[in-house]
């Protein structure tokens, strides 16, 4: 399988839709092709995969039950021994626009995540004999991690400003050293992530030629705490309505009737703004 570049032909119209170009250039510019170049397993996006069709039917093609078949069957076909590169080619689509239209598509996609790791973990075991331990720990990290980290970073950051709090503003008392080590350890460890985080998105960013995005880096956190909501919607989801496919609303963006308005990268790839997709 070849999976291409995704991107938006509206990374600039409003908040919402330049923090989702980051995460896509994050995904699709650094994550994808590291995981691609250790030959490690790719959950897949859902537009513009290419198979080898054999390999494709060898696999079970897309689960119909599955709310993010594309992920799905990208560790399926790392299962079967097959490999999965990227493709140096871009494939634009539109950047949702609306925040909770842009929840209900995400809490689809986390809960299709959540379904997909409860699939691949019946045997625990037999995933790590098929991808090995890197394979599995992509698992993990890829399908799992992605949903566990948005659904408690809220507590986490709670948490965080609450001990900052505490330093700051209450009384101080004989200090417990274990209790002070573990504090530090935890802000330490948090703090390290949203630098990552942080640096990532701007990295992204210096790849896709995009720049002067000061303020949307720096509000990256508060695109989190809507991910967390889209998490916990998708957990309650799977556990009172597992198949419900939260319908994403296309054609929303304002760039779809002024082409010159869309990105140069799109404009010349394009002869014209496609019309709004029908679904």
């Amino acid at each position: 399988c070849l999976q291409a570049e995704l991107s938006y032909y509206n990374p600039n119209e409003n908040w919402l839709t330049r923090q989702f170009t980051i995460e896509y250039a994050t995904l699709f510019k650094m994550v994808l092709p590291a995981l691609a170049a250790h030959q490690l397993p790719l959950p897949l996006g859902g537009t513009s995969n290419h198979f080898r069709m054999d390999a494709l039917i060898d696999a079970g093609a897309w689960d119909p039950h599955n709310v993010t078949e594309d992920a799905d069957l990208g560790f399926r076909l790392a299962r079967l021994g097959y490999k999965t590169g990227i493709l140096q080619s871009i494939t634009f689509e539109e950047a949702n626009t609306k925040i909770g239209n842009w929840v209900h598509q995400r809490s689809r996609w986390f809960k299709g995540f959540l379904q997909t790791w409860l699939v691949h973990m019946r045997n625990p075991i037999e995933v790590v004999r098929e991808i090995g331990i890197a394979g599995f720990v992509t698992l993990q990290a890829t399908v799992l991690g992605v949903v566990l980290s948005a659904a408690l970073y809220p507590i986490f950051l709670g948490t965080s400003l609450y001990q900052l709090a505490t330093v700051f503003f209450v009384t101080p008392t004989v200090p417990d050293p274990w209790a002070t080590l573990a504090q530090a350890l935890y802000m330490g460890l948090f703090i390290c992530g949203l630098g990552v985080m942080l640096h990532s998105g701007a990295e992204a960013l210096h790849r896709k030629r995009l720049s002067g995005w000061h303020l949307t880096i720096a509000t990256m956190p508060l695109y989190w705490l809507l991910a967390s909501v889209a998490a916990w919607l998708a957990i309650w989801q799977l556990l009172f309505n597992p198949f419900h496919w939260n319908k994403t609303v296309h054609g929303l963006s304002r760039l779809m009737q002024r082409p010159n308005s869309v990105s140069p990268t799109y404009r010349a790839s394009r002869t014209r703004v496609p019309a709004p997709p029908q679904m």
